[in-house]
């Protein structure tokens, strides 16, 4: 199996390219210098792609890899004359102390402090390799798709992009909707992966699935890396720990695969990290136990409102959906930080100000309010489960059923709400990760009413999207945890050895890397065994080819493969899309007349409703002629959920009888998939 991906290891690279490189740059040139870039790069990426795909529209210019690179260059130098004209900005004096009061000990700070890079690349990599190697598992072949409806859309509007050149999230749903002049959909995961089409043979489902490596592997890997470090500072072992348990979940990304699939979500997702990061340095250093946090001033404050302002522009551009999750973590977090402000400024008797913050708590608080009303829908799923069970499923990661358990995260987390609370400057994270769960809980198992509509509805009241955000808040606390069960180990091992002793000895010195390695050896291996199974079985079930309610067969696909032998690129053809036929854009780069699930239009229902056996100048007949299909694909009565519902709308393309049905002549036939030309209206 592996021998088949990797002729696609240049796609893989080229997309990583492009997923960092951009992001590198802008940040380089509006003067951004530590080592966490690196790992936010992505988040910059996916804005400068997302904003290059509108700008270039709005400019009639054709999305592509050249015009991608030429706007990333142009971004890039004005994001450096930006830079010129804010000040480099500082710290405020005393705020290293007040970091460090947390007591952390890190072997990375002072001259250790080279470890870190070394830390993240290896975080980095053992997480990306065992996100990737599940992944490939469950995805099999590399030509392979979801079997999920949302994936017609996906898959199509990669195709799209190639084939018209417009990477707009103002229009890109203008593929189903043509006459509408705003068509928004967030395009930034089809802008990535229409990129690497021409590297795979013109093959749309294996730049996707290459995307989908990118994104899993190493975007969300590098993400709760950066948050890790913001949180908890520059320690090795908190970088491996973050990126082996950003690969040890089977409710991200795999939950959100087999279920949607959200793609989009996915990748939206995978940067909330950075961009709850950002906000926590634009805080300030006491909502952190990184002894190297510092407090900005004024103009430090600018610079990182800045870089906020563009990782949530990425993540509007890929799915809006995820900034609900960094509206739910913000409130534990800004009610801290505005909390110790006005203790301050109580302390120091500064009225002016207390009442300042007063006024800017009440602003936050509306501004709150009104931006997750706003994204709040009226779409509602049932509840499945009760209260007691669906928090029990939500502490142990084994939501919606699922009767796995990763026991090691699990006791991590634990032992890391444990190590938050013993440190107050961390207590929010324990809210913020508890308010998860509870927003997980109200959606599985909530009654259906206005608050709960409130509370969940952004998410469509949709429990697999409300558990995908609870890693969000447990990397974090799983990496605090193996941190705090580490130090413990290493007191009681030095207490016991060094009885009284006021200075460490080199045997205690070298006792700390001793039982973090082991530490590590311990939490790879554990956080892969056993309790990825089930999520990794019903993955690998969401791509099988054969199954009751699938997109398409291999049969089918087969014939999409072959069907440039008979049509011309610019003949349409005639497609029920609840059945798969939708996909002979995506496959073959042919036109059909619907390119995702949905009712026929008023033009199009007669045609696909009695074109099998039409008269010339027949309503059917004239609807072909004006929409220029020459083709029927017919993939018969294995319909998706809901397509049975709408079976009868489309008599005339589904079931076809050559016998009977003398208006279609049979072109090619591979099992129960068979292409028609339409014969009898000229």
């Amino acid at each position: 199996m592996l021998t088949e991906w990797w002729q696609y290891l240049p796609a893989l690279l080229v997309v990583l390219a492009f997923l960092w490189l951009p992001g590198l740059a802008l940040q380089w040139a509006f003067g951004q210098r530590t080592g966490r870039i690196v790992l936010a790069a992505p988040a910059f990426s996916v804005a400068v792609v997302g904003l290059t795909g509108v700008v270039l529209d709005l400019l009639d210019v054709r999305y592509n890899s050249l015009t991608q690179v030429i706007t990333a260059v142009i971004l890039t130098v004005l994001a450096w004359l930006v830079g010129r004209l804010i000040p480099r900005g500082g710290y405020h004096t005393g705020s290293r102390a007040v970091a460090a009061s947390a007591n952390v000990d890190y072997h990375s700070v002072g001259r250790y402090r080279w470890l870190f890079p070394v830390g993240a690349a290896a975080g980095l990599a053992i997480g990306a390799v065992l996100m990737v190697r599940r992944l490939i598992s469950v995805i099999g072949h590399p030509e392979s798709l979801t079997q999920r409806y949302d994936n017609i859309f996906h898959l199509n509007a990669i195709r799209y992009i190639v084939d018209t050149g417009n990477g707009s999230t103002l229009t890109l749903n203008q593929m189903t909707n043509p006459d509408s002049t705003i068509a928004l959909y967030p395009a930034a995961w089809h802008q990535f992966a229409s990129l690497m089409v021409p590297l795979t043979g013109d093959n749309v489902m294996v730049a996707h699935n290459v995307m989908l490596l990118a994104v899993a592997g190493f975007v969300w890997t590098a993400s709760c890396i950066y948050l890790a470090r913001c949180l908890l500072g520059p320690s090795p072992l908190v970088s491996v720990v973050a990126g082996t348990a950003a690969a040890g979940f089977g409710i991200f990304p795999l939950g959100l695969i087999a279920w949607g699939p959200l793609f989009a979500n996915i990748l939206s997702l995978a940067l909330v990290p950075v961009s709850l990061g950002l906000l926590v340095r634009l805080l300030g250093a006491r909502l952190t136990v990184d002894p190297t946090a510092h407090t900005p001033d004024a103009a430090g404050r600018v610079r990182l409102a800045a870089c906020l302002v563009v990782v949530l522009g990425a993540l509007c551009l890929s799915q809006p959906n995820a900034l609900l999750a960094l509206l739910a973590v913000a409130v534990p977090l800004g009610a801290t930080a505005w909390w110790l402000a006005l203790q301050a400024a109580a302390v120091a008797r500064r009225g002016k100000k207390t009442v300042i913050l007063a006024a800017l708590g009440a602003a936050a608080v509306t501004a709150w309010s009104v931006l997750w009303s706003m994204l709040s829908t009226d779409y509602v799923w049932d509840r499945f489960t009760s209260t007691a069970r669906a928090v029990g499923e939500a502490l142990l990661y084994s939501t919606n059923d699922r009767d796995e358990v990763p026991w090691v995260l699990v006791i991590l987390t634990a032992s890391g709400i444990y190590a938050a609370i013993s440190r107050h400057q961390l207590r929010w994270l324990v809210v913020a990760h508890l308010l998860l769960v509870y927003l997980y809980a109200v959606a599985a198992a909530g009654e259906n009413g206005p608050t709960r509509q409130w509370l969940v509805g952004g998410w469509y009241t949709d429990s697999y999207r409300l558990a995908a955000t609870l890693p969000l808040t447990a990397v974090p606390l799983i990496a605090l945890g193996a941190f705090h069960l580490v130090q413990a180990i290493v007191t009681s091992i030095n207490g016991l050895f060094n009885f009284g002793k006021q200075t460490p000895s080199r045997s205690q010195t070298a006792t700390y890397p001793i039982v973090a390695m082991v530490m590590l050896v311990t939490i790879v291996p554990l956080s892969q065994v056993d309790s990825l199974t089930q999520s990794t079985r019903w993955g690998k079930q969401a791509y099988t080819w054969e199954g009751w309610d699938n997109i398409l067969s291999l049969e089918e696909y087969q014939l999409l493969e072959n069907i440039d032998e008979h049509v011309a690129p610019d003949e349409s053809i005639a497609i029920n899309p609840w059945n798969g036929g939708a996909l002979a854009y995506a496959v073959a780069d042919r036109p059909v007349t619907q390119y995702h699930v949905g009712d026929p239009g008023p033009l199009l229902q007669p045609l696909v409703q009695d074109i099998d056996d039409a008269a010339p100048n027949s309503p059917a007949c004239v609807a072909a002629d004006e929409l220029d299909v020459e083709w029927v694909l017919d993939f018969g009565t294995q319909f998706l959920p809901g397509g049975a519902d709408a079976a009868h709308l489309y008599d005339g393309v589904t079931a076809v009888d050559p016998v009977i049905d003398q208006n279609l002549e049979l072109v090619e036939r591979n099992g129960s998939a068979a292409l028609y030309e339409v014969v009898g209206c000229d």
